[in-house]
């Protein structure tokens, strides 16, 4: 399997076995009634500190049990305006690749940087994913590849589900040469062959292809031969088999081509269907005389499908951002009157900040001190609304 190679490579993949074990101090806990500093005893947990440190430390109690891992990690655009800076240029990654890599860690490009800093990571949540677990890697165009090539290498290319294509609702890179990007995608892997993505519920556009009935419902059908890509004999030979036609014939999987192609099922599978009535016989036309022809009968009660990797709604963002946009807007003003948040004397803090362009109409002067912020989510709210360079967090302009 070809497998991607970069400067200190060698001292990052046993990296995660030099991890220190910490052991977690609970701090409070919450429930649906509120924050509680008694322990409820809850199984949810919001970890601070380092997140290599809290994955090692998870390994004892959680290991091969996570089911379901999201992660969102930097996407490496090199953009450093943002709380959760965005550019491997980040002191804390510096600091961290000087440690671990050494000298080394002075020649690393940008890309190197961030797949040092990924990797070892990406080995202990796949000790935690659970056998019939999945991981969803969130990621844009900047580290993509590199990223399916070690995920390749960390969870096994033979456990890739696919990647997801998600319309973001607006284009990006305006300001380059190439074509603007109006995608950002999620890898999805697996620890085993145990994983299986649940099915959608059929819309009523779907349901238009089960227009025959009989007195078990509506049914779609399908030629028992495979078609399309990997339809020959060759590509599943244990699916190449004879059946009988209703004359008494033996009838086998041959394509219109003539070559010898292949069923959509293993024999076993086969006797079941028939054995549960869902096999029917049709005569057709095949190299210009009637016969016989199998197919596979599909009933849309019960029935679900398969998840599509292009995700095009994005009026659910649209919906999240406006959501962000109004949250945003009363936790500014509030953070105003407790002082949180300052202006220079020379300008005035706007009445109102405008609902479709929140962060235009906030004064460039604006900016906040650091230490009046009681969580790092209050922080990054801030930061959030300086992505424009109006609002800066622990500097004075």
């Amino acid at each position: 399997m070809p497998t991607l190679d970069w400067i200190g490579k060698d001292k990052v993949i046993n990296h995660h076995k030099d991890v220190l074990y910490k052991v977690f101090e609970r701090k409070y806990s919450f429930d649906e009634s509120g924050m509680h500093k008694e322990d409820i005893h809850s199984n949810n947990m919001i970890i601070h500190g380092d997140n290599l440190e809290a994955l090692k430390s998870l390994l004892p109690q959680y290991e091969g049990k996570i089911k379901c891992i999201y992660i969102d990690p930097p996407y490496n655009t090199g953009n450093e305006g943002w709380i959760y800076n965005d550019n491997v240029n980040d002191p804390k990654i510096k600091k961290w690749l000087g440690e671990v890599v050494g000298k080394e860690g002075e020649d690393l490009s940008r890309h190197d940087k961030w797949l040092c800093m990924m990797y070892p990571r990406l080995v202990l949540l796949q000790k935690l994913l659970a056998d019939d677990g999945a991981i969803f890697i969130s990621i844009d165009d900047n580290e993509k590849d590199y990223l399916k090539l070690i995920c390749n290498e960390i969870f096994g290319a033979n456990y890739y589900m696919g990647t997801i294509v998600r319309a973001t609702g607006q284009t990006t890179g305006q300001d380059s040469s190439g074509l603007g990007s109006s995608f950002d995608y999620v890898l999805v892997y697996s620890k085993s062959c145990d994983y299986i993505f649940g099915g959608l519920p059929l819309t009523e556009h779907d349901l238009k292809r089960f227009q025959n009935e009989d007195d078990r419902g509506n049914y779609a059908y399908d030629q028992l031969r495979k078609t399309g890509s990997n339809d020959r004999r060759e590509d599943r030979p244990n699916m190449y088999y004879a059946i009988i036609n209703p004359d008494g014939e033996e009838l086998y999987p041959t394509a219109t081509a003539g070559y010898d192609s292949r069923w959509r099922v293993e024999k076993k599978t086969y006797n079941k269907l028939v054995e549960d009535d869902l096999i029917f016989w049709k005569k057709t036309k095949r190299n210009n005389e009637e016969a016989w022809w199998p197919y596979v009968k599909y009933y849309a009660e019960g029935r679900t499908k398969r998840p599509s990797s292009l995700w095009t709604e994005i009026e659910g963002n649209k919906k999240v951002n406006s959501l962000l946009n109004e949250y945003a807007k009363k936790m500014f003003y509030e953070w105003v009157e407790q002082d949180k948040i300052s202006c220079l004397p020379s300008y005035k803090l706007p009445r109102e900040i405008s609902p479709t362009n929140t962060i235009a109409s906030i004064p460039k002067s604006l900016y906040s001190e650091e230490e009046n912020f009681d969580t790092e989510y209050e922080r990054k709210v801030v930061m959030e609304l300086s992505s424009l360079n109006n609002v800066r967090c622990g500097i004075e302009i």
